[in-house]
């Protein structure tokens, strides 16, 4: 009885099921977030295209601000699978999300700790570490769900696991723009 109820639930959930997009739809947004392996906060521009009715691309970039004098700068594009729960379009939407990303870290000089003591003297120089950067490729999975505020303009909130060298989770808050 049970799995039949299921049955019933699943297969009236699908009919209010559609695609909130439409081909040719873009818009874009800007959002807030938080990095979690980095523990520091960004900023990000993310610019979305419909590529079919329910299925849309969406690159976008992130700053992250320094902290420990590292500052990050993410490239990614994802592809979103949409799907709208209303009929006519104005309820709230959530996505799955795939994609790549390019991972990049900026590193300021820093002085070493040895024994506990900082900018320690050998032989009258400074140890310190100098400036370096790392770029690093990733593979994103993830979600995000759209709540309309009128027929242009949305809230969105996102969370993606980006698989690298420096596995980590990205949830960004934002605000969009539809034209």
């Amino acid at each position: 009885m049970k799995k039949f109820l299921l049955l019933i639930l699943v297969a009236m959930t699908a009919f209010g099921v559609n695609a909130q997009t439409r081909k040719g739809e873009g818009s874009l947004m800007g959002s807030l977030g938080y990095q979690t392996n980095y523990e520091r906060f960004g900023l990000q521009a993310q610019g979305r295209y419909a590529i079919a009715n329910n299925l849309r691309i969406a690159p976008d970039l992130t700053f992250f601000f320094p902290k420990d004098k590292a500052t990050g700068l993410d490239v990614n594009v994802n592809f979103h699978y949409v799907f709208n729960f209303s009929k006519d379009g104005q309820g709230f939407s959530v996505y799955p999300l795939a994609g790549i990303g390019m991972q990049n870290n900026f590193y300021g000089k820093k002085s070493i700790e040895i024994d506990g003591k900082e900018d320690i003297e050998v032989n009258g120089v400074t140890t310190q570490v100098d400036r370096s950067n790392s770029t690093k490729f990733a593979f994103n999975l993830g979600g995000g769900i759209t709540l309309p505020l009128s027929e242009r303009s949305f809230l969105n909130a996102e969370a993606k696991f980006m698989f690298a060298e420096d596995d980590n989770v990205v949830i960004m808050l934002g605000y969009g723009y539809k034209f």
